[in-house]
């Protein structure tokens, strides 16, 4: 199916809440975080607070969810992530082969091109892990990533390699709930919020990238994604407005 028709005909139909990996209301979308204002933002939350969820746990603050075609909390007794394209090895994954790849913890920030972010303390393993097992062929440059919720997004292989770039499988020491992409999401610090694509259900080796669903439909987001000079609101800094240089944001 044509992307742009088929996004159009979800958001006639109400089905799109909005963007599942971090942008804007898919309905209407726009650059809340311009690279060079002619002044900073007013300080205080991002726009559309109502989808700021309270977490449930005692030590992780609150958090915006938003959601590309909500659908149901996978069966994580039958999930298993599809790997193949070019690759020495195609596989099939459960979630407990995942778990036994080498695990760390990483504290990074969520930067969202809304103009939010946040700091968070993710679990999971490094992309390097998985591409020793499945081998990448010769010319295999980038990752097509395919989610149950049908968005789709493509990642360099240098982007992948970035020593903070992180396959999350969970969040302060628990697993991911199905909001904040449940089993399996990348976390790519460098990159806007939309580039850390949720429930992800299958990878394609490629040797050519794509746009994916939100840059090829709205210019206002990259192919890259990369996080440009600006400012930002970070929700663990409450009415504090932040001035940022692009990239990784690592001094707050």
């Amino acid at each position: 199916m044509n992307r742009r028709k088929f996004l159009d005909g979800l958001v006639k139909t109400g089905t799109v809440a909005a963007l599942g990996a971090g942008p804007a209301a898919i309905a209407s979308p726009r650059p809340l975080c311009p690279p060079s204002p002619a002044a900073p933002p007013a300080a205080g939350g991002a726009p559309n607070s109502h989808w700021i969820i309270p977490s449930d746990k005692p030590d992780q603050f609150h958090l915006k969810v938003m959601e590309f075609n909500p659908i149901p909390a996978p069966d994580l007794a039958t999930w298993e992530l599809e790997i193949g394209g070019l690759v020495e090895k195609p596989l099939r994954l459960k979630l407990a082969d995942l778990h036994s790849l080498p695990q760390i913890t990483q504290s990074s920030r969520l930067k969202c091109v809304q103009c939010w972010s946040a700091r968070i303390t993710w679990n999971g393993f490094r992309a390097k892990e998985l591409l020793k097992i499945i081998r990448p062929k010769p010319g295999a440059t980038w990752m097509r990533v395919d989610c149950a919720d049908r968005y789709y997004d493509f990642h360099s292989l240098e982007a992948l390699l970035y020593p903070h770039t992180l396959f999350a499988t969970g969040m302060y020491g628990h697993p991911l709930t199905p909001e904040h992409g449940a089993p399996l999401r990348l976390v790519i610090p460098f990159e806007y919020g939309y580039k850390s694509t949720k429930l992800i259900t299958k990878i394609t080796m490629m040797n050519h990238g794509g746009k994916g669903v939100v840059a090829d439909t709205w210019p206002y987001y990259t192919q890259s994604g990369r996080i440009q000079p600006g400012y930002d609101h970070p929700f663990d800094i409450p009415g504090v407005t932040k001035s940022i240089k692009g990239g990784e944001i690592t001094e707050y």
